[in-house]
């Protein structure tokens, strides 16, 4: 099985909370995924907390800094399903991180080990239509359109090991 595809998805909330999921499109030509999930059971349900349990082990590998505060991204669940060819199943993981709300300048910071992209991915922000991003610093190609980041990163981009996202949440009101 080998990674082709990914996304990632971030919606800034003004609860503290910022909830990313993250999709893995994957090619599976000997349809494992597809074959466990028309089986069900506890087998699917332990391969879906194995996967969950792996990803928090890389995110802890992580250092998430958000307004100056390290933060703990906690993998709620993992999902394995398949859109429509059994040779290209897909895993889901909804995650959550706990951040201090500044009304005003966000910002957030993810440093970890510099690599090199091993296939294509997107990365979406998105903050509360009265929010703004104002700022990315990172690998792949952006764009800023008011209160959503569009991230475009190619395989084979150099990831440097860093990256940066500040959102204003000034005309927010008070958190």
């Amino acid at each position: 099985m080998k990674a082709v595809y990914g996304q990632g998805f971030f919606h800034v909330g003004l609860d503290g909370r910022i909830w990313y999921t993250i999709v893995f499109d994957y090619h599976d030509p000997e349809r494992y995924y597809f074959n466990l999930l028309r089986r069900g059971g506890r087998k699917l349900e332990s391969e879906e907390e194995e996967l969950r349990s792996n990803m928090q082990k890389l995110m802890e590998e992580e250092k998430v800094i958000i307004n100056g505060e390290k933060v703990r991204p906690i993998v709620e669940k993992a999902f394995i399903e398949v859109r429509g060819d059994p040779s290209r199943p897909s895993v889901v993981f909804l995650t959550r991180m706990e951040y201090q709300v500044v009304r005003g300048r966000n910002v957030y910071e993810d440093f970890y080990d510099e690599t090199e992209a091993e296939y294509d991915y997107t990365v979406t922000w998105v903050v509360p239509p009265c929010g703004s991003l104002d700022f990315y610093e990172g690998p792949g190609k952006y764009e800023i359109l008011g209160n959503i980041l569009r991230l475009y990163v190619k395989t084979g981009t150099r990831i440097p090991g860093y990256e940066s996202v500040v959102f204003n949440l000034s005309n927010c009101g008070t958190p």
